[in-house]
Formats: C-alpha cells, structure tokens, sequence
C-alpha cells in the first residue's frame, strides 16, 4: 500500500506533533529530539511551495488562509531580481482573473493598491489584446474618476468631451477638384464642403434631426461686409448653404445650431479662396466647434 496523501492542513498537524516531542527528549535519547525537530522542518518544506504564510502556518490552495480569523501584520515578499518580485497569473483560457484585492479603507487612508516606484521609471502599466482598455466605476453620484497634481500634457489621451460637450475642429484646406467632403458630424449637424474651379468654395449644413435651426453670421473683407442667414425648420435630407456665393471667400464668423431635444452647437469658422498660406492653398474652410 502506498503512502497516503495528506493535504497542507494535516502536514502542519503532523509538523505541530512532531515539534512537541521535539522540545520535550526523553530521557537517555540523547539528540534525538533534534533530530525529529529537523525532520519535521524539511516535511514542512516539501509539503507545500509556501511553506509559512501570513500567519505562520503553512498555506492551504484552494482554502482560506488563515482557514478563519485574519492576520495582524503586513506580510512581505522582498526579492532581488532582473524581472519581477512576484508573479500571479490565471492559465485558463476565457475566465478567469489573474488577482483581486480588496479592503475597508476610509478617505485619507491608504488605497487598496498602491504601486510606488523610488526611482525615475513608471509606476504602473496596463495592457490589453482586447478593445477596452480598463473600466473605473464609482458608486458616488458626483464622483471622479481620479485625481492628478501632474500638469503635463496626458500623449493620447482623447480629450474631446469636457462637461458632456464635444469639441472638434474642422480643417478642409484642398486643392480645386475635390468633391463633397464631410468636415464636421456633432450633436446633429453635418457641414460638407467642396473645392470646385475657380477655385471655389462651398460649404452646406445637414441635419440628422427634424426642425432643426440653424442661424449664420459672418463677415468679409475687402469692405469689412455683414452677412447672416438662417434656416428654422432644416429637416434631415436638406441642406442649406452656409455662406452666399461670392461672399465666402476672406470670412470669418459664426454658426448657432439647435436641436427640439435642446442639443446645441457653436462653430467659429474662417474661410478663404485661392489666397490663403500664401496663395498655396486654393480652398480653404477651418474652426472649432463645441456642442452636446
């Protein structure tokens, strides 16, 4: 008959024996009770990859440790390595996390995980295969989703909504020949503009929202003229022109765009035809617009 197999919890039982008659020799056994004390250290080594846990008792897979209570003190794992100190990670393919930490701690007090690197290199890097990158989720009605006291530009950090509004900028500058291009989609308004011979510029609005309204402003050099236009029923399929043609070249001004669910938009624009970066660019329609 073989040995019996014996899980971590019996070998530390076995250990615990094995340690009392270790410290009590009998009379006349001379070193033997070292003896047994010793071989009782090296079961306890093979007995388990973690021979002492937090507690001082060894580890059990697949259990709770320690099996009921808590550990009073910080346990520490202090390596010296090229790579990493630890490693924890879940072989099984489609679910399955690599570790979970978690903890009671009040505002003002330590985290639940903090990684503090004492030189000059990063202290945390996240990596995925996957679409998303990572998913922060707070249970408080205005809470934030971190906090920084770092003020230098965040490289590819996509910025383009502040205060649930959008903000895109428009930059159509083309050669004379280029067809119908759509240059700005936000909160309902489409603009679209074109490059013909001439060269000419022509910009048009589409909405994707029924009774939308839509009011323009501008004004052109040479004469420092005034412009302004307005469409208040452009349903989805219309289009209106921004800029009257033969006004819209030396422009700049203003689009106020409104939706019945109370969408807005605001779009400061330029636009030039044939003169503008020093006569190298022959259409020429740019701005900013913000809106939600």
């Amino acid at each position: 008959m073989g040995d019996p197999k014996l899980d971590d919890r019996a070998w530390a039982e076995a250990i615990d024996e094995y340690a009392k008659r270790a410290r009590r020799p009998r009379r006349g056994s001379g070193g033997q009770g070292r003896w047994v004390f010793a071989s009782a250290v090296v079961l306890a080594l093979m007995a388990s990859p973690f021979a002492i846990g937090a507690t001082g008792s060894v580890l059990s897979e697949g259990k709770r440790n320690p099996r009921s209570g808590s550990a009073h003190k910080e346990t520490q794992f202090i390596s010296s390595t090229k790579t990493y100190g630890t490693r924890q990670s879940n072989v099984r393919s489609g679910n399955g996390g690599g570790a979970i930490y978690g903890c009671r701690s009040k505002p003002g007090r330590e985290p639940c995980i903090r990684s503090n690197n004492l030189s000059s290199g990063r202290a945390f890097e996240f990596e995925t295969n996957g679409a998303e990158g990572g998913h922060i989720e707070a249970k408080g009605a205005d809470a934030h989703p971190f906090t920084t006291n770092a003020t230098g530009v965040a490289t590819g950090l996509n910025s383009d909504r502040v205060d649930g509004f959008g903000l895109a900028k428009i930059d159509f500058r083309v050669p004379a020949g280029t067809a119908v291009t759509n240059v700005l989609d936000l909160g309902g308004l489409i603009l679209q503009a074109s490059c013909g011979a001439g060269p000419d510029l022509a910009v048009v609005a589409t909405t994707t929202v029924p009774d939308s309204v839509l009011h323009v402003t501008w004004g052109r050099d040479p004469g420092d003229l005034a412009f302004y236009r307005q469409q208040n029923d452009l349903d989805p399929g219309e289009s209106f022109a921004v800029m009257s043609n033969g006004n819209d070249s030396a422009a700049e001004g203003t689009i106020s765009y409104s939706t019945t669910a109370g969408t807005q938009v605001s779009v400061i624009f330029q636009s030039e035809e044939g003169q503008g970066f020093g006569a190298t660019v022959p259409c020429f329609f740019g701005g900013i617009a913000f809106g939600g």
